[in-house]
């Protein structure tokens, strides 16, 4: 068997693992008895000493018990993981959690999750401070560009050989697994595929006059629509455009990159070549300048936008495919009655792109229970009923490419964010200076879009002092 293939010693550990593995899978389920110690041995091909050698640490360890006259058998007792997640921030987020996480331990009744709750903007804080105490959780929800800088310190742990070959395989290596990858391993998968696109409401471009939109629209279409609302007047007139602005927060830079990349603009190439003061990028920004400069905006945390975009106060914003839930939470109804996803705005005949802010999983180095992990991670992202379920619910694309095929992913809504994932891609964040390197980016947007300084040298200026962070 493929799995008693064994490279490394001592080899009681090798078997113990092995058979521990066995387990994890469930092809070894509570209460069953294990083969004989000579059965074992044969099928190692070792001798009954090591067997019994293996037998004792997992009997040690509380996974297997031995009973008197018949034999050794698996534990039925639960082992326990810890989940951090932010997916409960919300009382239909929670509920879609809770579920979610039933379903896994009625599919794997050896496990109970413990779930650890937190919020998006005090994720990062809260696992930095769990993993600094020693109390890691066992699975991390994070966003993908957080990667680099939790598994440079040797706070995640390597996912090949945890998860299935066929898990990995089925991902899109460009949208998923360039974002979890630090120094050529992967150390987080994508939980859903998230390209950022374009969401329209639709009763403020009825309002505005606005009978329909194309997907994509081009910039300068895009620009008149803004054009129609920000002229609608009156003390509750909606603006056109949500930005988000609330400074020292890396998503100031992220949420007007995906303007920028319409003139090919980016920050670092899959080379690890800084752009930042490309051509392109001037352009980007000239544009942005002018567009908001001319628009009437609403610029703000992404929390409050999208309460005022579901109150139909703002005519567009930018989002992940998550919008689909949070906006049915808000309004009571389907997405589709009140709002429109579109590709990104482009320049003429040019292609939409977009980048993928993913929901991601990681598993912590300081898990004593790494293969219950692993399955719990595994489980969420590769089998069909919990991640379709999950997926659907959410309204993120499975990041399982069978399933994103599935009839359940297609109608406008799905459609329209698989055609953005089709010319998407993740950020080149496995530099662990990314985040920092964000705030020089955040800067940059500050002084060029509101306090009129140079685009030229203010890029140059940044670019010179990203080399420094990123090569010096």
């Amino acid at each position: 068997m493929e799995e008693n293939k064994l490279n490394y010693n001592p080899l009681y550990l090798q078997v113990k693992d092995v058979l521990m593995k066995r387990i994890v899978d469930g092809l070894q389920k509570p209460g069953e008895l294990i083969p004989s110690e000579s059965r074992l041995a044969a099928d190692f091909g070792t001798s009954i000493s090591t067997i019994r050698q293996a037998l004792a640490l997992l009997v040690a360890e509380g996974v297997l018990v031995k009973k008197q006259g018949k034999g050794t058998l698996v534990s039925d007792r639960k082992v326990k993981i810890s989940f951090l997640s932010w997916m409960g921030e919300t009382r239909r987020g929670e509920e879609i959690l809770n579920g979610l996480v039933r379903k896994f331990e009625d599919k794997c009744p050896p496990v109970a999750v413990d779930i650890i709750p937190t919020t998006y903007p005090e994720t990062r804080a809260t696992l930095t401070r769990l993993i600094s105490s020693g109390r890691a959780p066992d699975v991390a929800q994070i966003v993908s560009h957080w990667t680099s800088f939790f598994a440079s310190s040797g706070a995640f742990q390597p996912l090949e050989g945890l998860l299935s070959k066929e898990n990995i395989s089925s991902r899109l290596p460009e949208q998923d697994l360039f974002g979890g990858t630090y120094q050529d391993r992967i150390y987080s998968v994508a939980w859903g595929l998230c390209p950022i696109s374009l969401v329209a409401n639709r009763n403020v471009m009825r309002a505005a006059g606005v009978e329909r939109l194309d997907s994509p629209m081009t910039l300068s279409a895009f620009e008149e629509c803004c054009r129609r609302i920000s002229a609608i007047d009156g003390p509750d007139a909606p603006a056109a455009f949500g930005l988000w602005y609330t400074p020292g927060v890396e998503t100031d830079y992220l949420n007007i990159y995906t303007f920028l990349q319409a003139f090919h603009g980016e920050f670092i190439d899959e080379n690890g070549t800084l752009k930042f003061d490309s051509a392109e990028n001037i352009a980007g920004f000239t544009w942005l300048r002018g567009f908001v400069a001319d628009t009437r905006l609403f610029i703000s945390d992404i929390w409050t936008i999208r309460k005022r975009f579901a109150d139909n106060q703002i005519g567009f914003l930018l989002d992940g495919p998550w919008i689909k839930y949070l906006l049915e939470e808000s309004t009571g109804a389907p997405f589709e009655s009140n709002f429109q996803v579109l590709l990104n705005p482009v320049q003429s005949n040019a292609e939409s792109k977009s980048w993928t802010y993913n929901h991601a999983l990681a598993i912590c180095s300081q898990s004593e229970n790494k293969l219950y992990a692993a399955r719990f991670v595994e489980a969420l992202t590769n089998d069909r009923e919990l991640s379709g379920w999950y997926s659907s619910q959410v309204g993120i694309l499975p990041p399982n490419l069978q399933l994103l095929a599935a009839p359940e992913f297609t109608g406008e809504f799905f459609s329209t964010y698989r055609e953005q994932l089709r010319h998407a891609h993740s950020l080149n964040a496995r530099n662990p200076m990314f985040e920092k390197a964000m705030f020089l980016c955040v800067d940059a947007v500050k002084k060029i879009l509101f306090e009129g300084a140079s685009i030229e040298k203010e890029l140059a200026e940044k670019q010179y002092y990203l080399r420094m962070l990123y090569y010096d």
